[in-house]
């Protein structure tokens, strides 16, 4: 299985996603429905990024990179595509850059011990970890060497609990431009015109949003910090969080990938 993510500004404002009569909402299930018609579509989630409710985030879960690539060739495509952008999409001066890319997530000793049934009112958030790095593409060795460094993090995350889920893995696509323009909860991708990104995503569930917040407080996140933010090659990083739906209903991370 492989994860597209798409990340994009919203053409509507003031978008509430948990509004279940929301009529933006209504369009992009409309849209996803489209997409899970498609051979080898899984599965199709978004979320409305907390910090920034203007950004739109999906996950599409494909069997294969090659089933996605194969969906787009299809007659019906071109017309989903001019929707899904008219309609979805700001199309005039996006403070975000519309990033597509997929990620082949790879399961983390954390699942394991991690409750697989969430109640639906007690889901929390998910955090996304997004930290670019250069100069791509970047050999398997460095990439191995930079998540040995991330996975330091593990034993100390697990001593404090309230988490859902775990999970994390490298784009295919090396990146031209940072996946956001205004950074904010983390630190800021240094863009230069015509560099290429190798990108890291990071998702970890949350019970709830003040657990991940409270853990940010503790002395172990602060003396551990320097695994994520001193790793070489990094050119900046971003932390968001979102509270995912599928078509009709809130999920967790374990439904999520």
């Amino acid at each position: 299985m492989i994860s597209e993510i798409a990340i994009f500004e919203a053409s509507a404002a003031n978008v509430d996603l948990a509004d279940p009569d929301s009529p933006y909402k209504a369009n992009l299930e409309k849209h996803l429905k489209t997409v899970l018609a498609s051979d080898g579509a899984q599965a199709a989630y978004y979320a409305q990024v907390i910090e920034k409710p203007h950004i739109i985030i999906l996950f599409v879960n494909w069997d294969t990179l090659d089933s996605h690539i194969n969906a787009t060739k299809t007659p019906q495509f071109a017309a989903f595509e001019s929707s899904f952008s008219t309609t979805l999409i700001k199309d005039s001066t996006p403070t975000t850059p519309t990033n597509v890319f997929h990620v082949p997530f790879k399961a983390n000793m954390l699942d394991a011990l991690q409750p697989k049934t969430v109640e639906s009112d007690s889901i929390g958030v998910i955090e996304l970890v997004f930290a670019a790095f250069h100069p791509s593409p970047l050999s398997q060795s460095a990439k191995d060497k930079i998540l040995d460094s991330f996975n330091h993090v593990e034993p100390f995350i697990l001593r404090h609990g309230g988490l859902t889920g775990y999970r994390n893995g490298w784009a295919l696509e090396s990146l031209e431009t940072p996946l956001f323009e205004t950074k904010e909860g983390g630190g800021e991708v240094e863009e230069e015109k015509g560099e290429k990104y190798d990108v890291y995503v990071n998702l970890t569930g949350w019970d709830k949003m003040e657990t991940h917040m409270k853990f940010m407080e503790t002395e172990d996140f602060r003396e551990n910090l320097h695994w994520y933010t001193d790793v070489e090659g990094g050119k900046g990083w971003e932390i968001v969080h979102g509270r995912f739906f599928e078509v009709g209903r809130e999920v967790s991370l374990e439904l999520l990938v």
